[in-house]
């Protein structure tokens, strides 16, 4: 070959090779903007399954179209090329081939990453309202409702926050990308913080319904606790796995765990926060490592804050709850089929309780019943799963009281001191995740069951106003509602009748939390002020 002609083609090819990786950038930027919130910040997985080339079974083509016509029996809404989205035909085609050809990520994101992403919203506190900017009778009456929003992002990505004795709306918070759950400040009772799907914390102030301070703590995670002291706020990440304890006033990042340890087959593994709680025995978060089977005991009351470290917990933690007076924590372990509860005082496994397929524990629940304390335990299921309940245990012989059959797999339990049930939410893709069931706190006995969202809908979160006089449904349809349909209502109950008293019309809801959490321990045995 001639060697200009052999220039040109070594020309050509780096040109080739430059503008495919000019491609994947690009690319890598399209899915950042429409899919990581719900597909996780290195593509493998978070709400929505793994896109990448060593998890993704369909073919570029499939995912191409997957992106154009969504997903009806998901959240994945709609891609099209009209109506004003960015993802054009081209768009859709690079990342598929994004999808289909590259593999996982490994994204960083240190403390000084964390400290960079800050931003301050309203310079001066101090010139905030000093009360509520709407009519409530207490600050402890208020409900948030987390709205995903249609595309997980945008304008309709915000908490609802409403009066829990009258339904009405007080306020709103955009949050940009879809909010996931929120805690409340413990002694000041104007803040509250959220966290969302794409890594952000929120301080909110809640009497004027405004963010005063964001800051992102990770690229993807869900836990999120405030420390019974009001001083310290720590949020837990899945990309990457860390937890990071700030300064609960001005969101300043303090300290940065990496999450890794031996799991219960020997292995060194890096691990999701799956659950990250505050103790009032003591000043200390609590942290379970998902994939590690561990619980981290972080002091924030000494130097450095060192944490104890108590392994062999189970197989993929997830969340848990605690005792009433805060020293014993109940945590879910996925692959055991176990509850384990553990003294945080003495830092031991106490006992693991069997349960059913995939306990899944939400916020828990402790009611008590003919004298007994007992603890209420969810399970998920799983596939194959041969038959569902709820699994009731002594909260003091930690001894399994009764297996109470269900209809389907339960995620999320609702009690309250002054309510006669125990709610428990049906999830799933079944023709029961419309549905709610009740417990009688007594007899321990499923005595109604309700469908909440029609034929094609979840109906989820069950919560308890603070009085205990209603509860809260998140009620939503299947799929992207787009032509004009709605995508979901705010279901509310009469929690002694259990007649529904209204509907609200609300974006994909989600999670929903009452300000009686942060006076409460545990939920389920709320401190009431009627």
């Amino acid at each position: 070959m001639r060697i200009d002609k052999l220039l040109t083609s070594l020309l050509i090819a780096g040109a080739s090779m430059a503008a495919g990786a000019q491609d994947f950038e690009r690319a890598e930027r399209l899915y950042a903007q429409h899919c990581s919130v719900c597909h996780g910040a290195d593509r493998g997985g978070y709400i929505g399954p793994a896109l990448n080339r060593d998890e993704t079974r369909i073919s570029a083509g499939q995912v191409a179209e997957t992106i154009l016509s969504g997903s009806p029996s998901a959240l994945m809404p709609q891609h099209p090329s009209w109506g004003g989205s960015a993802l054009k035909s081209k768009d859709r085609d690079l990342l598929a081939t994004l999808i289909t050809t590259q593999p996982k990520t490994d994204p960083k994101w240190g403390i000084e990453d964390v400290r960079n992403s800050l931003e301050v919203l309203v310079a001066d506190e101090s010139k905030l309202p000093a009360a509520p900017r709407y009519r409530i009778d207490r600050i402890d009456d208020l409900m948030a409702v987390m709205s995903r929003g249609r595309r997980a992002a945008g304008k309709e990505a915000k908490v609802l926050f409403f009066d829990g004795r009258t339904h009405r709306k007080v306020g709103e918070v955009p949050t940009g990308y879809a909010p996931h759950l929120m805690d409340f400040h413990p002694t000041e009772p104007r803040w509250a913080y959220v966290r969302d799907d794409i890594g952000y914390v929120h301080k909110i102030d809640l009497y004027s319904m405004r963010t005063v301070r964001k800051v992102r703590a990770g690229l993807n995670g869900t836990s999120l606790a405030v420390s019974r002291d009001g001083r310290y706020l720590a949020a837990g990440s899945y990309v990457p796995h860390t937890m990071v304890i700030m300064d609960a006033r001005t969101l300043e990042p303090l300290h940065l765990l990496e999450l890794k340890g031996v799991d219960p087959d020997g292995k060194m593994v890096e691990a999701d926060a799956g659950m990250i709680i505050a103790t009032p025995f003591a000043n200390r978060f609590v942290v379970a490592l998902e994939q590690a089977g561990q619980v981290w005991i972080v002091d924030l009351d000494r130097p450095g804050m060192p944490y104890k470290v108590i392994t062999d917990v189970g197989r993929h933690l997830h969340d848990g709850f605690l005792s009433p007076d805060g020293r014993q924590l109940v945590v879910s372990s996925y692959d055991d089929h176990l509850n384990t509860v553990i003294d945080l005082e003495q830092a031991r496994i106490l006992r693991k309780i069997p349960s059913g397929c995939k306990p899944h524990l939400g916020s828990g629940a402790v009611v008590r019943s003919r004298g007994r304390l007992a603890g209420i335990g969810t399970n998920i299921g799983e596939e194959g799963c041969k038959s569902f309940e709820v699994t009731v245990f002594d909260m003091e012989t930690l001894e399994v009281v009764k297996r109470i059959p269900v209809i389907g797999p339960t995620e999320s339990p609702a009690a309250h001191p002054n309510a006669p049930y125990v709610v428990v939410d049906i999830v799933g893709t079944g023709p029961d995740a419309n549905k709610i069931q009740f417990i009688d706190k007594d007899t321990l006995e499923v005595v109604r069951t309700l469908e909440v969202a029609g034929t094609l809908g979840h109906s989820h979160f069950p919560e308890y106003t603070a009085r205990g006089d209603f509860f809260y449904v998140s009620a939503r349809y299947r799929g992207d509602r787009s032509l004009g349909a709605p995508a979901g209502q705010l279901a509310i109950f009469d929690s002694h009748s259990l007649r529904q008293v209204k509907s609200i019309p609300v974006d994909v809801p989600a999670g929903v939390f009452s300000r009686i959490r942060a006076r409460s321990v545990v939920v389920g045995l709320q401190p009431v002020d009627r």
